[in-house]
């Protein structure tokens, strides 16, 4: 008896509640198969007891002491299953414990809002050096943008233009002055850059950085143009047939009415378009704290300039015009 109580005192928590409960399953197994058993079998049971005890009165010390230590054990035994029995009332009644509930889970955030078409203007077109484009008029958040068509020019010859050496020429302007925003359409032959290269292989990065280098007035000592623009990215896509490279860049801008300090910069969208030996390049441009409100329409403008097949009789091929003007119908 001492060592059954011994061992049992000695297992582990987790180790005595599985035998404990192992325990309540069989008794409680003998327990049913004894209920179901027939009287006769409780009589034989009985007589078997009464038998035992009529054994045990004629016993000798020895066994009377060996019958003691059996009681003990049992009580032991009894003693184990009752606190086995309180601590795990489930597994004493075989019963299983229910799963934990899951929680829920979260609801899916909500879809954003589909974006702002930004409204653009009628088709601008320019029959005799064959392009045309819209701009936005207004931002994306529905602010109009009010432009003004600073500089029309019908032929590249009579084009005012954006450096010294007179290679790209301004043939369209546009400006907003609440920013200031501008758009341009420029023209020009190739950049030196590009000029000894098949325009097969000209590069979307190189043409971009190109057209930049070649609008500059920076120039080092050598006598070389320094572009002060930075291409964040470039690509090339081919529309009809012709080849267009949409390019953005980031230039330092001057100080204006929005933005005073010493050092600033515009934000800006390309496309440049081959005919011939000739770039046609459209250019949508802001200051940094105006480009968020501004890019959706700006990206329209890029994408909807065209170089527009040439009508013969009105059409006049960059820096081969000829005396005459284009004929007015």
């Amino acid at each position: 008896g001492e060592t059954t109580m011994a061992s049992v005192s000695a297992m582990p928590a987790s180790c005595a509640a599985v035998c404990s409960a192992t325990m309540i399953k069989s008794r409680v197994a003998s327990s049913k198969s004894a209920a179901s058993r027939p009287t006769g079998g409780r009589c034989a049971v009985a007589a078997r007891a009464s038998s035992n005890r009529g054994d045990l009165r004629s016993s000798s010390p020895a066994d009377e002491a060996e019958a003691v230590r059996g009681r003990r054990a049992v009580l032991v035994d009894s003693a184990a299953l009752l606190a086995a029995a309180a601590a795990f009332p489930a597994i004493a009644d075989d019963e299983t414990a229910p799963a934990p509930e899951t929680a829920p889970a979260p609801p899916a955030p909500p879809a954003p809002p589909p974006k702002r078409a930004v409204a653009m203007s009628a088709p601008v077109s320019q029959p005799v050096m064959a392009y045309q484009f819209s701009y936005p008029s207004e931002t994306s958040n529905g602010d109009a943008i009010k432009w003004a068509t600073s500089r029309v020019r019908e032929t590249y010859s009579s084009a005012e233009p954006m450096s010294p050496d007179a290679r790209q020429r301004i043939v369209y302007e546009l400006i907003s002055f609440k920013g200031p925003l501008t758009g341009t359409v420029t023209v020009g032959p190739a950049p030196p850059k590009l000029a000894k290269v098949d325009p097969k292989d000209w590069k979307p990065r190189q043409v971009a950085e190109g057209v930049l280098a070649d609008r500059a007035t920076g120039r080092i000592a050598t006598g070389q143009k320094v572009s002060l623009a930075e291409v964040e990215s470039a690509k090339k896509e081919s529309i009809d047939g012709t080849d267009y490279v949409y390019y953005e860049y980031i230039s330092q801008g001057s100080p204006n009415l929005q933005e005073r300090e010493a050092t600033t910069f515009r934000h800006s969208l390309g496309v440049t378009a081959i005919r011939g030996d000739y770039l046609y390049t459209c250019t949508f441009s802001s200051p940094e704290s105006f480009w968020d409100i501004n890019a959706d329409g700006f990206e329209s403008a890029v994408r909807s300039f065209r170089l527009t097949p040439p009508n013969k009789k009105k059409y006049r091929e960059p820096g081969n015009e000829g005396l005459l003007p284009p004929l007015p119908f």
